[in-house]
């Protein structure tokens, strides 16, 4: 254990201490050194982070495309369902429209038959009494 407690103050004493003052130019490059470093991971997280945004945005737009493809779905359904409630109502009403119209109409030829038997009935009766 002295060995190395000798061997390393002999180190100590061996190294001569080194002077190291950073110039202008030297502080210089290290900024510039740490500046593009720093762009670069700048640029390279803000690549990340727009890579991320862009698949949730499409990943957002494909559930908002499913949604809506629902809804036309939806609106298509309820569509025919409102033409199908209004060509069963125009039959409902409209089926008995039609037999009312063709009893007026039978009623209204009996009728004219009627008047034109009865004229005839007058028309006989006169010529019989003259």
């Amino acid at each position: 254990m002295r060995l190395i407690m000798i061997f390393s103050a002999v180190l100590l004493f061996i190294t001569t201490p080194a002077k190291s003052e950073l110039s202008q130019a030297d502080i210089e490059r290290i900024r510039t050194v740490l500046k593009e470093d720093i762009r670069v991971i700048v640029n390279e997280e803000i690549t990340a982070s727009e890579k991320r945004m862009k698949e949730y945005v499409s990943q957002e737009i494909k559930t908002v495309n499913v949604k809506i493809g629902e809804m036309d779905k939806r609106l298509n359904q309820t569509f025919w369902l409102v033409i199908a409630l209004i060509g069963f109502i125009a039959v409902v009403i409209g089926i008995p429209q039609i037999f009312v119209a063709a009893r007026g109409k039978e009623q209204q030829a009996q009728a004219e038959k009627i008047e034109e038997l009865q004229r005839e009935m007058q028309l006989g009766k006169r010529t019989v009494r003259a």
